[in-house]
């Protein structure tokens, strides 16, 4: 299948390559098939998530352990179940965030991170209760570890 993808132009992709967020993300619940693009093939430190059903939208998203060294999101036990996952080790975090210039401006979502099932592709954001995190980190507060 083609798309033609906001950041990329032009893209191939297979149906497994998606990922299915339930219920949308906060805002965009109307959408829900995505296609996660890495601006770096050596890592995932921030890609694009193409939207499928709309080729206008896509969010940058993060991984949040890169930006922020002691990140340790704790997902409920419904969450888990709603991913059709196991345990916490099958699941993948990423925050989106709003660029913004300068890039020491920008924020990430710590609070409400994006949680996919990395086995079967199924993903959803998901509301943390720890308080230490919020809506808007900005990313020129934080501690970064080195994107290798």
């Amino acid at each position: 299948m083609n798309i033609n993808a906001k950041y990329f132009g032009e893209v191939t992709y297979e149906e497994h390559d998606a990922i299915h967020i339930i219920n949308g993300l906060f805002g965009f619940e109307e959408y829900t098939d995505y296609l996660p693009l890495s601006f770096n093939e050596e890592n995932d430190f921030m890609l694009s998530l193409q939207c499928l059903e709309d080729e206008t939208l896509s969010f940058i998203i993060m991984n949040p352990f890169m930006l922020c060294a002691d990140y340790s999101p704790e997902i409920s036990k419904e969450d888990l179940e709603s991913l059709g996952a196991e345990s916490p080790d099958d699941i993948s975090f990423y925050v989106i965030s709003v660029i913004r210039d300068p890039l020491e401006e920008s924020t990430v979502n710590l609070k409400a991170p994006l949680a996919v099932n990395a086995i079967n592709r199924k993903a959803k954001q998901i509301m943390l209760n720890q308080t230490e995190y919020t809506f808007r980190h900005v990313l020129g507060g934080m501690t970064h570890k080195e994107a290798e």
